[in-house]
């Protein structure tokens, strides 16, 4: 269990019992809005809020989500959720790392108490973080007693006993799924059912999984993307499409490259990532840029290193001792990293709403020292998806065709779901 020691609603070195916890937060949420030059949250933070307090007040038993793009403050809407009516949470996330970093921010409440969206003399939730499988109902009630918000990963949670699963049900109110693009469809189908009759709440930038299937849940609020590029929580991009010579790769590395150089010489805190499709082809690269840019600092990040390993390279950019990454797939969500600024797509991805997902993470808007978003991709042939044909085309405005993809999707999804939940409710598929 983790909670705050010290700072705005901490609990000094023991902290206080559930009931008490949430009987101080009750009734001290403010739906404060931000306005120029006065601290709040954001339109889509309210408007999220807004529709999952309708959810719940309509005692929705089936699983809903939550399409905030990236940048636009989706864990803060999850805070505010609880605060405005704390009751014991269930925080499902997808990697270890994201657990870490979701449990910190319910233990601080992020955010909320610096824009004065609670104060007055509460105290934050205590956290407990479920690492690893639970097999009595008794483990359940213990960690259960000391906790306001349980986050787990969905394959530590996929592990519990069917005993400790029915436990853990028992004595939550609801159920938050982050990054529910990353959650296998098998996975999100058992813990669906386990928590059927629970307010179900998914969160994510797009409503595909990284599989390629849809993820399940009506949609019930997503905010577009031209407004958050408008209002600048999601930065501009520029694509340059790298016209193949002897050596694709040479040529690909090398623009990229100088991109980083010429953003890093501009003052800019940025960084670049090398994305690959294998392990030996991240090892490839690997070689490639350290021969063209070793002065930079190059690391790789890939499943094969172990734990320990892929803290030690993160620490390396954390710390820019290293500029450049070569990785396959491994710096997605629980990696907060807004500088990785210059993408070189060695490898692009074949689906579209897993570009949609690779891209979001070059976009977040910073402060000055976060530029444009820079990405680079192999001009391709043979692509039979019209989509990414206009997305890879040679003079693709990506901040038009990105802006304009993601809403059709998002809009079809959107109709469907609002389809269907006009029938009875569809059987959740096996």
């Amino acid at each position: 269990m983790c909670w705050l020691a010290d700072g705005p609603g901490g609990h000094g070195a023991q902290p206080a019992t559930v009931d008490v916890i949430e009987e101080s937060i009750a009734g001290r949420f403010r739906f404060v809005e931000a306005g120029d030059g006065t601290p709040g949250l954001r339109p889509p933070q309210l408007g999220a809020l807004h529709a999952i307090l309708a959810a719940e007040s309509l005692e929705v038993s089936e699983p809903v989500t939550v399409v905030l793009p990236t940048g636009t403050g989706k864990t803060e809407t999850m805070l505010a959720a609880y605060c405005n009516n704390p009751q014991r949470t269930l925080v499902v996330v997808p990697s270890d790392s994201l657990r870490t970093q979701i449990g910190r921010k319910f233990a601080t409440l992020g955010v909320l108490p610096a824009v004065d969206a609670i104060g007055g003399d509460f105290r934050t939730p205590t956290v407990g973080i479920v690492r690893s499988r639970l097999e009595t109902a008794q483990e359940v009630h213990d960690l259960a007693a000391e906790s306001c918000v349980i986050v787990a990963t969905a394959a530590a949670l996929s592990r519990f006993s069917a005993e400790a699963t029915q436990a853990l049900v028992a004595v939550t109110s609801r159920l938050f799924i982050d990054e529910a693009h990353h959650v296998a469809a098998t996975t999100w189908t058992r813990i669906a059912l386990a928590f059927s009759g629970k307010l179900i709440v998914q969160f994510t930038a797009t409503p595909f999984r990284e599989d390629g299937r849809v993820i399940e849940g009506r949609i019930i609020y997503a905010y577009p993307l031209r407004l958050a590029q408008a209002h600048g929580w999601f930065s501009k991009i520029q694509y340059r499409a790298v016209s193949p010579e002897d050596d694709a790769d040479r040529a690909l590395a090398h623009a990229a490259i100088g991109q980083l150089r010429q953003d890093l010489a501009a003052g800019l805190d940025h960084l670049l990532m090398a994305r690959a499709q294998t392990i030996d082809r991240a090892q490839r690269l690997l070689d490639l840029y350290l021969e063209l840019a070793g002065d930079l600092g190059v690391i790789r990040i890939d499943s094969k290193l172990s734990l320990t390993k892929q803290r030690e390279a993160r620490s390396q950019l954390d710390q820019r001792v290293a500029h450049i990454v070569v990785c396959v797939d491994m710096l997605g969500e629980g990696f907060d990293l807004p500088s990785l600024k210059v993408a070189a797509v060695h490898d692009p991805h074949k689906s579209l709403a897993v570009t949609l997902q690779f891209i979001g993470r070059f976009t977040r808007a910073g402060g000055e020292a976060l530029g444009d978003a820079s990405v680079f991709v192999p001009r391709m042939t043979g692509v039979s998806d019209e989509r990414l044909r206009r997305l890879y085309g040679e003079d693709a405005d990506w901040n038009v065709i990105v802006r304009d993809l993601t809403h059709a999707e998002i809009e079809h999804e959107q109709a469907r779901t609002d389809f269907e939940a006009g029938f009875s409710q569809p059987s959740l598929p096996i």
